[in-house]
């Protein structure tokens, strides 16, 4: 398991552009003519830390409009996990999170770091592993609430692969929080970590799965209603047809896309489109 490289620390950025540098990491924003006009307003993004009582500060980037004012809509960014990738942390939604500045929306990118920076080990603590990062999330879902304009009416959590799993637990805790694009979540906590790290027999998986209970997404993402978007990859190597299965029955209200030719990283354009558009309805962003 490969621990994270430390993340360069910056100030703020003022991007008046499509192309965002930061902290060493590199993205490129939508650049169809539509787009262009839409970032062309200065977007403000900084470094910082957000305080969770009893863990360490969360690192995270505040992207937004530099105009002030109300009228704001939130969105809260959860990343995936990928060893290996450049873009398996804080970073994976840094484009997208630019682009929506130009759309009135503010947005925050916390580093997750269970289970990028420590491994399951097999029994409760992993449970507890999973609780004290949703509470981080959690902290860094009120800090976004309490940015000078947001609108706690409009706001939304999008999250990739382990990060859409946590947003589904924050959202289904969030009375105000309506709005969850997933990519690709697995429906239980314990399916991946025994797979992957553990490599539990058969006979022992049932236990384990059962630490987690109340937890695990499946169980939780029908709580969302319409409120909830899922977004699968057919070519997937780690979320098939019966994961996808399970989520269709226990969220029968969810929007859900499939893309038969994707693979786990859904990074098609037509995929980004089709969220930043649902959004943009959910939401009521401007043009």
């Amino acid at each position: 398991m490969r621990r994270l490289p430390a993340l360069v620390s910056t100030a703020v950025l003022l991007v008046t552009g499509a192309f965002v540098s930061v902290g060493g990491a590199h993205a490129q924003a939508p650049t169809d003519a539509a787009s262009a006009g839409r970032h062309r307003a200065a977007v403000l993004v900084r470094d910082i830390e957000i305080p969770v009582p009893g863990q360490p500060a969360v690192r995270a980037y505040l992207v937004r409009p530099q105009r002030s004012g109300a009228g704001l809509a939130g969105v809260l960014n959860l990343h995936w996990f990928e060893p290996g990738r450049v873009n398996q942390d804080r970073t994976e939604f840094l484009a997208e999170a630019t682009a929506l500045a130009g759309r009135g929306v503010v947005s925050l990118l916390p580093q997750l770091t269970f289970p990028w920076a420590g491994d399951p080990v097999g029994d409760a603590r992993d449970r507890a592993a999973v609780t004290a990062q949703l509470d981080a999330v959690r902290h860094a879902y009120r800090r976004l609430l309490a940015e000078p304009g947001v609108d706690r009416t409009r706001t939304a959590v999008v999250g990739h692969d382990y990060g859409a799993m946590y947003a589904v637990d924050l959202a289904a805790g969030e009375p105000g929080l309506r709005t969850a694009v997933l990519l690709a979540p697995d429906a239980t906590w314990a399916n991946w970590f025994y797979l992957y790290w553990l490599q539990l027999p058969e006979g022992e998986q049932a236990a384990y799965r059962a630490v987690f209970a109340g937890l695990d997404p499946v169980d939780l993402v029908g709580r969302l209603g319409t409120g909830a978007y899922l977004q699968f990859a057919g070519a997937d190597r780690f979320v098939g047809p019966a994961t996808r299965a399970a989520f269709a029955a226990a969220a029968p209200q969810a929007r859900v896309s499939l893309y038969p030719r994707e693979e786990h990283d859904l990074g098609a354009t037509s995929v980004r489109d089709d969220r930043l558009a649902w959004l943009a309805q959910r939401l009521d962003l401007r043009d």
